[in-house]
Order: C-alpha cells, then structure tokens, then sequence
C-alpha cells in the first residue's frame, strides 16, 4: 500500500483531491503529514471562496417590475455585480428574486451567482397541487458548496400531504375542515428539481416517529408572507418552513423525514402588533418578533435548541428581550449625503462605482459600534417606522430599517448598534436577501 502510494505522482494524487468538496477536502488534510502540505501547498482548500462572510443585501422590491436593490459596503460594489447586468434579461420582472442560498440567486426558471457572472436556465416550473388547493407557492434554494460545489436543489413550498396530492381533479377548500380533515398526517409530497438529474420529481417526506402531531391542516400551509418575512430557508441538510399558525416545519434531507415544531408564541399574534419572521444565523436557526410596546418597538428573539441538554427534545429558548427605544431615538428620518456612509446603494449610479476605487477590499467589522442612550425627551415615534430585516448569517447581529431611511446593525450580545448606510428613494421593498458571496464555480462553462 505504502508503495503504491509513493508511486503515485504529486500532479496526479493533486488532481484527485482537488476534485473532493471542501467538506471532504479538510477532512483528507488530517489523513497524511504530505496529503497536508501538498493540499496547502497548491491552495486546493480556498476557504476565502466559500460564501462565509456577508457582504451585501439584496433587497426585493414591492412592485413585480422593480428591479432588485443592491445595498453593499463601497469595496464589494467594485467586486461583485450587482446591477445583474450579466443576466441575458430585458425585463426587470424577470429579475424578481425567489431565494437566495450561500452565494446562490433563484429566479423564475434562472440560476445566477452573481460573484462569478455566472448563470443558467432552469427547466419549467412544474403545477404545484397547491395551485389546486389555492395555495401560493413558494421555492426554497438548497445549496451548500462544502459538500458539492456543482450541485443544488430547488424545492416547491408549501409541502402538500399526500392524500391530497393525488385528488389532481378535485377542488379543495384549504379553509375547510371536512376537505381536510386528514391533516398533515403522514406522508407529505412536494416536486423538487435536482441539478445532477436536470429534471422536476416528485419527493415525499415521512412524519417522524415518536414526534407529537401538532394538530396542522392544509389552511396552516396557506402563508402569505408579510413585509420582510422569508417563507422557507436552508441550513445544515434541513428545510424549515414556517406555517401560517407559526408552527416550524423542519424537514430532513438525509432521510426524507419532517417534523412539526410548535410556535415559540403562546398566544395569536395580533396583525397590527408584530409578524414573527424565521431566519438563521451564528448558532442555528431563530424566530424574531418586532412589536409595540408603549408605542416604542419591542425585540424578542428566540433560538431552536437541539443540544442534548434537553433531553433530545427541540425547544425554543429565548435569547433575546430587547427594547429599540433608543434606537428610534438616535436614528430619525435622514436621507442627507448618502453617499458618505459606509455602504451604499450602489446600482443606482457610477458614482458609487468610481468612489469604490480606492477602497481597501477588507471584511466589513460588525463587531464595531457604540452603545446607545435614551434620550432624556423622548419624542412620540408613532410617525416612525422600523422593520426588521434578517439575521447575521455568522453573528448573533439584527439588522433593522429604521425610519424608511437608515440600515443599522444590532448586537445582541453587547447590545452595540452601528449606521451601515441610506436607503432611501425606493418604491417599497418587499424582501431582503442577506447576501455572502461564493467565487466557486458552479459550473464550467458559462452559458
């Protein structure tokens, strides 16, 4: 064995594991002294490809041809594109984003990386059996570079059960208890399109033995999504897809099973006072509830415990209790010298481009920032408005949009709240998008 080993070429045993994922490429670094040292040696592992740092924000517009909003730091605006320019598209429609997963944009039927330039066609969108329930459907992006580089998947939400998915001649009232009366009982089907298949197939997934029902119907699947809420997301092999009673559906690739997780609210949230939103970052994923409380904004953020302190059970902790006053406070409405701030919006024009010339390509310190005070007069914010935007993907930060105006992050350990920059003049933005860059290539060939 030793000597089939020495005999192996360097170039030749360089072409092997450089064609391993990242994944299994670390874990090849600790099998030999020399595997190392020729995986350093010819940079096979490039971690600064992978998409682990946030660098942007793309933000989805109200309005179906609006073209997406770009908000980065200065150095990114002169790295990545973020016009989208290199899409073969003349409709801004067509530039609506659906998802976004590790460096990934989803389009209706269009894939792009937009580090890379580089972009593909999807095959059509099959019916969805929600379409016969009336449901809205929605598409979660799966795609993670550190186990394979050149793959992806493209899920249909909501899931449908089974037993309802075959009825294709039947018209279904999802808001009725005897069309429904199966529930999301065992089994549930949904279509998802394989990179590695190039085709749309039906999947079915498995409730969980041993895991309590929680009591859902079809009329739980039927969740519109508010201002900034994100529907489904991915993260470490599962899908979580929020419900409209905001229970979590957590769904296990590996092995094809879901399970229901209750809402970490007691009581129904009413519409006027806060929207629970799902997002993931630095320890797993989270729910977030921005709220009035005597006219000033309440945080509260809850993290999915699965460690085997509980007991093997998943419970909702809450992490998070926060109240936003002194940041409604500090940051009134300011739409002045936009462009002084460190990020920008900067699709909008070359003059952030020119700008971004001299800056240094260096990752942006969230970890900066100052601690704010309540002013002694509060003034009445009921004129104000802010809206919580998503999750640091690698840091315990919230990112909020204060008064229509400024974007500002928030530390929940150490409570420091820095200014990114304006975003002003748009007409309503319907969806953020944090987005962490991935310089792998997708593919070989651009098409």
């Amino acid at each position: 064995m030793n000597n089939m080993e020495a005999a192996l070429p360097e170039d030749l045993l360089a072409n092997v594991l450089g064609r391993l994922p990242p994944c299994s490429l670390a874990v090849s670094r600790c099998v030999r002294k020399d595997w190392r040292a020729l995986i350093d040696n010819r940079r096979l592992l490039r971690a600064d490809l992978l998409p682990l740092r946030l660098d942007a924000f793309f933000f989805k517009g109200q309005i179906l041809t609006s073209h997406p909003y770009f908000f980065s730091s200065r150095s990114t605006a002169r790295r990545i594109c973020g016009r989208l320019d290199f899409l073969d598209t003349f409709d801004d429609e067509d530039l609506q984003i659906m998802d976004h997963c590790n460096g990934l944009l989803l389009f209706f039927e269009r894939l792009a990386n937009p580090a890379t330039r580089q972009w593909m066609h999807l095959p059509t969108f099959p019916m969805s059996p929600c379409v016969t329930l009336g449901l809205r459907t929605g598409f979660c992006l799966v795609y993670d570079p550190m186990v394979s580089t050149h793959h992806f998947e493209v899920f249909c939400v909501p899931l449908v059960p089974e037993n309802i998915f075959y009825r294709s001649g039947e018209k279904l009232d999802p808001d009725s208890s005897s069309s429904v009366e199966e529930s999301l009982s065992s089994r549930c089907t949904t279509h998802v399109f394989s990179s590695r298949k190039w085709r749309w197939e039906e999947r079915s997934f498995v409730r969980q033995q041993g895991v309590k029902p929680a009591n859902e119907t079809i009329a739980d699947l039927q969740f519109h999504p508010q201002q900034f809420q994100r529907r489904a997301l991915y993260l470490k092999g599962e899908i979580y897809v929020q419900c409209k009673n905001n229970s979590l559906m957590r769904i296990t690739l590996s092995n094809d099973k879901y399970q229901m997780i209750k809402s970490p609210v007691e009581s129904k949230i009413d519409d006027g006072n806060g929207v629970l939103q799902l997002g993931k970052s630095e320890k797993g994923v989270y729910f977030a509830l921005l709220m009035k409380d005597n006219n000033f904004p309440q945080f509260q953020v809850w993290l999915l415990n699965k460690s085997s302190s509980c007991g093997g059970q998943i419970e909702w902790v809450l992490k998070a209790n926060i109240s936003l006053e002194a940041v409604m406070d500090n940051f009134p409405l300011n739409t002045d010298n936009s462009f002084s701030r460190p990020w920008i919006l900067n699709y909008v024009t070359e003059e952030a481009i020119r700008r971004a010339q001299e800056e240094e390509e260096l990752e942006w310190d969230f970890e900066n920032g100052i601690i704010l005070e309540t002013k002694d007069k509060a003034e009445a914010h009921h004129l104000n408005n802010i809206y919580f935007i998503g999750f640091h993907p690698y840091k315990e930060i919230a990112f909020f949009w204060v008064s229509s105006s400024r974007v500002i992050s928030y530390h929940l350990n150490t409570s420091k709240v820095q200014e990114l920059g304006i975003l002003f003049h748009l007409p309503g933005i319907a969806q953020s998008f944090l987005y962490t860059p991935c310089w792998m290539e997708l593919f070989e060939n651009n098409n």
